[in-house]
C-alpha cells in the first residue's frame, strides 16, 4: 500500500503545479545517504535506487563510514532499498519534493527484526529488477565469507619440526619442516596474509649435513583484501626429488607453478605458470603450460542461476616444435525446481587443434530434511578428438577433477548436516578416463612426491567419506577417508589393478588443548620396468599439547610407519626388512 500512496502524492504534485507558478517539481535528484547499524555505520552494503514508474534501478555500495551517494535520478517516485548480508532489508520511500535529499537507512540484524515486510517487499519487487541488479542484490543477501585474520590487527604462527630414524644402521632419510604465517589488516578495510613452508629430506647415503637433498618443497601464499568479498591471490611452488627406475642412474623430477588469482564475489579470474621435468616417468620430457581462466554469474534469481567458465591453455614441449592449444569452455545451471528438489545442468566443451570435446552434464539434490540430502550427476562425452594424438598427462589432486573431462563420469552421495558443525558425507564416483592422470596425495605433512598413475582407458571408482561430530564445547573430531582403484576397460589387457587408500582423523580436546592428528596412504601400481608391483604403507601420527605459557606454544611429537617395496624414490630407502620408523618432534608457536 505504501507503493500506491507515494504515487498517488506524486500525481497530486502534478495536478496541484499549474496552480502554483512559483512551485516547480526538480528535473533531476541529488541523493546523500548514511547507512547505520545502532548508530554505527555499515560499509560494503548495497544501496537500490528503484524507480517506481519506469522501473529502472540505480545501484551503488556504502563506503567503510557508512555513507553512499547515488548518481543524478531522473524526477520520479523511488524505492531506496539497503541490503547486507546478516540483516534484514531496509526500506524507504523517496518523494521528489526537492532537489537535494539526504537519506538514513538503520539495518537491523536478522534477529532484532520483528517485522518481516521489508523482506517480504524485496521479493514483490524482484520481478521487475534488471539482471545486473538482481544479481548483486542476491549476492548482497548471501552470507559473507569471512577470512580467518578478520578481526585481530595482526597475527602469526610457526612451526618447526625434524624427524630421525630408530636405527643408526638404516639408510632412512632424515626429515625437517619449517612453516611460517603471518595475518594483519591494513586500515580498515584492507588485510593482508603471508604464508610459507618448507620441507627437506636428507640424501640417506650422504653423511654430509647440509648436502644435496634427496627431497625438497617450499611453497609461498600471499592473499590481499579489499573487502570480504574481493580478493587477491599470489602463490609460488616448488618441488623436486630423486629417483631410480631399476639400473638406471638416478634422475631428478622437478616441478614449478606460480598463479596469480583475482575475485570478486562470485566472479573469477587466474592465470598460472606451470612447469615440469620428469614428472611423468612414461614422458620423461621437459615442458611448461600456461593457462588463463575465469568465471562469472550470468542470471542468478530467487530459484535459478547459470554461469560460464573459460580457460585458455597453452603447453610447450622440449621435443616437440608444435605448442598445443586448448580452450575449455563450460557452462553451469541451477534450477530449483521445487524447494526439495533442485537440479543441476550444464556443458563441458575442448577445443584444440588435436580435435573437440564436447560432454553435456546434469545433476540434482533431493533434500530429505532441511540438512538432510541426496545427490547425484551424470557427465557422458558426446563428441570426443582422436585417441590417437599425443597428449601429455594432467597433474590433479584426488579430490579435485577440475581440469579433466572424461569419457563418462557417474557420481552419487548423500550429504546430512550443517557446514562448520555435525556432518556426514558420502560420494561414490564411476569414470572412464581419456587422458592419463598423475592423481598425488600432496599436504604439509605427508609426501608430496609420491602419485599414483592412471592411463588412458582406464576405469576409475572411488568412495569418499567425512564425518565430523562436535561433544558440546570440549571434543570435536574430524574424520575423512578415501578408497579407489583404477583398471583398464579393456579385458584382454594384461594390466594390473591400481589401488589407492588414504584416511585422516583429527581430534581436539578443548579443556587440555591437546589435538591428535593421524593420516594413512597406501598406494599400489604396476612398476614401469619389471613385473614387481610397487607398493607403499604410510602413518603418520602427530599430537599437539599447549605448554601453558603466556605465549602460545605448543609442543608437537609425531611417530611415522612406513613400509615400502619396489619403490624408486630414494627417501623410501627402508630397512632390509621394507619398514621403517621415524620419530617426529618440534615446537609450534602462535603470537
Amino acid at each position: 500500500m505504501s507503493r500506491y500512496r507515494a504515487i498517488a502524492l506524486f500525481a497530486a504534485l502534478f495536478a496541484v503545479a499549474p496552480a502554483h507558478s512559483d512551485v516547480s517539481l526538480p528535473r533531476a535528484l541529488n541523493v546523500l545517504g548514511t547507512v547505520t547499524n545502532a548508530a554505527r555505520p555499515v560499509a560494503n552494503a548495497l544501496v537500490i535506487a528503484f524507480n517506481t514508474h519506469d522501473l529502472a534501478a540505480t545501484q551503488v555500495w556504502t563506503g567503510t563510514d557508512g555513507t553512499f551517494s547515488l548518481p543524478a535520478l531522473r524526477a520520479g517516485v523511488y524505492k531506496i532499498i539497503a541490503v547486507k548480508s546478516g540483516f534484514a532489508p531496509s526500506i524507504t520511500t523517496l518523494v521528489p519534493t526537492k532537489p537535494n535529499h539526504r537519506l538514513t537507512l538503520k539495518l537491523e540484524t536478522e534477529k532484532q527484526a520483528q517485522r518481516k515486510s521489508a523482506n517480504q517487499e524485496i521479493w514483490e519487487l524482484r520481478g521487475s529488477l534488471p539482471a545486473d541488479v538482481l544479481r548483486d542484490l542476491d549476492f548482497a543477501l548471501e552470507p559473507a565469507e569471512v577470512a580467518t585474520y578478520d578481526i585481530p590487527r595482526f597475527r602469526g604462527e610457526m612451526l618447526s619440526v625434524t624427524g630421525v630414524t630408530n636405527n643408526q644402521t638404516a639408510t632412512a632419510a632424515s626429515y625437517a619442516q619449517t612453516s611460517l604465517g603471518v595475518q594483519g589488516r591494513i586500515g580498515e578495510t584492507w588485510q593482508v596474509g603471508l604464508r610459507g613452508n618448507m620441507q627437506r629430506f636428507a640424501h640417506p647415503n650422504d653423511e654430509v649435513s647440509f648436502g644435496s637433498p634427496v627431497a625438497e618443497s617450499s611453497v609461498m601464499s600471499m592473499e590481499l583484501r579489499s573487502s570480504p568479498t574481493s580478493a587477491y591471490r599470489v602463490g609460488s611452488t616448488k618441488s623436486k626429488w630423486t629417483y631410480r627406475d631399476g639400473d638406471e642412474v638416478e634422475q631428478q623430477a622437478d616441478v614449478q607453478a606460480h598463479n596469480f588469482e583475482w575475485q570478486n564475489g562470485p566472479a573469477r579470474v587466474e592465470v598460472r605458470y606451470f612447469e615440469q621435468d620428469n614428472l611423468f616417468r612414461e614422458t620423461p620430457v621437459q615442458s611448461n603450460r600456461i593457462e588463463i581462466g575465469g568465471s562469472v554469474p550470468l542470471l542468478q534469481t530467487r530459484r535459478n542461476d547459470l554461469g560460464i567458465a573459460l580457460r585458455v591453455t597453452q603447453e610447450s614441449i622440449e621435443s616437440n616444435s608444435d605448442a598445443l592449444r586448448t580452450a575449455d569452455l563450460s557452462a553451469n545451471g541451477t534450477l530449483a525446481l521445487v524447494p526439495t528438489l533442485i537440479l543441476h545442468y550444464g556443458m563441458a566443451s575442448r577445443l584444440g587443434l588435436e580435435g573437440q570435446e564436447l560432454a553435456p552434464r546434469t545433476g540434482a539434490e533431493w533434500k530429505l530434511t532441511d540438512h538432510t540430502s541426496i545427490i547425484g550427476s551424470v557427465l557422458y562425452k558426446v563428441l570426443d578428438r582422436d585417441p590417437t594424438t599425443p597428449m601429455l598427462p594432467s597433474l590433479v589432486f584426488w579430490s579435485e577433477d577440475a581440469h579433466v573431462l572424461p569419457t563418462y563420469a557417474y557420481t552419487i552421495g548423500f550429504v546430512s548436516g550443517k557446514e562448520g558443525k555435525n556432518r556426514f558425507s558420502a560420494v561414490a564416483t564411476v569414470s572412464a578416463v581419456d587422458d592419463p592422470l598423475r592423481v598425488v596425495f600432496a599436504d604439509e605433512v605427508n609426501q608430496f612426491w609420491d602419485g599414483l598413475y592412471v592411463e588412458s582407458g582406464d576405469v576409475r571408482r572411488d568412495l569418499r567419506v567425512e564425518y565430523r561430530r562436535e561433544f558440546g564445547n570440549r571434543f570435536a573430531i574430524d574424520v575423512a577417508g578415501t578408497a579407489g582403484t583404477a583398471s583398464s576397460r579393456n579385458a584382454s589387457a594384461d594390466e594390473r589393478e591400481k589401488v589407492y587408500v588414504t584416511g585422516d582423523l583429527q581430534s581436539t580436546f578443548i579443556p587440555t588443548r591437546t589435538s591428535l592428528a593421524v593420516s594413512y596412504r597406501e598406494i599400489q601400481q604396476p612398476s614401469d620396468n619389471g613385473d614387481e608391483d610397487y607398493q607403499t604403507e604410510r602413518i603418520h601420527l602427530r599430537m599437539a599439547q599447549s605448554l601453558y605459557l603466556p605465549v602460545d606454544i605448543k609442543l608437537l611429537l609425531g611417530l611415522e610407519l612406513a613400509r615400502a617395496e619396489h619403490s624408486p624414490y630414494l627417501m623410501d630407502s627402508v630397512t632390509p626388512e621394507g619398514r621403517s620408523k621415524k620419530y617426529i618432534g618440534g615446537l609450534a608457536l602462535n603470537f
